[in-house]
């Protein structure tokens, strides 16, 4: 039997540290299960089954029906830069709607508008959800989209590394330390076993409950992998994660 030395206060200070850590991802599982989800799936199906407005002006600031409105083009700013760039459109609808809309990239519509240009758009509660001009059709950030999935397959792995966050913790409050390596593994592999379903789900169009469905028993047969992995080979390299000497379990 290998004897493992007790552990040191610092090596539960950095277990129960570890632990606690968990709160944060468990808090957005919650919020994106029992909030984020229900919301943009209520906001879909409205959205898809919306009717026409009446002809006139608007009843509301926000209305519930979808109505079509001609707008002016004031100005664009389309802007190339990574993380920094920018895609919007600030329109002249009045009555109706005016303001500015933000979009996911340059689009067919977008690239080509210029100030004093007219082009049609979708407006669904106050919000201009899409522009059409020449044939072509750009959809903006506003505009509800069907990708429960990918909301599903974020709030399982913010569940399934809370769970991780827990075990690596406990694992050191008991004196059995955990290395960077071995949390780099399973991070990477729990993420894969959340990021393929969810994808996979949304190109399918499945419902979102498949996502966690496959996600999670395909995340513990990853983590059994890297479990019999350390019984065959005795360690992960790696320097050890938070305080302790890097050894893992046997």
């Amino acid at each position: 039997m290998t004897h493992r030395p007790a552990p040191t206060p610092l090596t539960r200070a950095g277990g129960a540290l570890l632990a606690a850590a968990a709160l944060v991802p468990a808090a957005g599982a919650w919020y994106l299960f029992g909030v984020a989800l229900p919301d943009r799936a209520e906001q879909h199906r409205s959205y898809t089954a919306a009717t026409a407005c009446p002809p006139g002006g608007p009843g509301a600031a926000s209305e519930e029906c979808v109505r079509t409105v001609a707008f002016t083009v004031a100005g664009t700013v389309v802007r190339e830069a990574g993380k920094s760039s920018e895609f919007r459109a600030t329109l002249d609808g009045a009555p109706f709607w005016s303001g500015e809309v933000r979009f996911a990239d340059a689009g067919p519509v977008l690239r080509s508008l210029k100030p004093g240009d007219r082009v049609e758009g979708t407006v669904w509660r106050g919000r201009v959800t899409r522009l059409e001009r020449a044939g072509h059709a750009q959809a903006s950030y506003d505009e509800p989209s069907d990708d429960e999935q990918l909301t599903a397959g974020m709030g399982t792995f913010a569940a399934l590394l809370a769970v991780l966050a827990v075990v690596l913790g406990v694992l050191r409050l008991t004196g059995r330390p955990s290395t960077v390596a071995l949390a780099r593994t399973l991070f990477v592999r729990t993420l894969l076993a959340c990021g393929a379903p969810a994808v996979l789900a949304f190109w399918a169009d499945l419902s979102w409950w498949t996502v966690p469905a496959a996600a999670v028993p395909t995340a513990l047969i990853a983590a059994e992998a890297v479990r019999r992995r350390h019984r065959d080979t005795g360690r992960f390299r790696g320097g050890p994660l938070g305080f302790g000497d890097g050894r893992l379990p046997a």
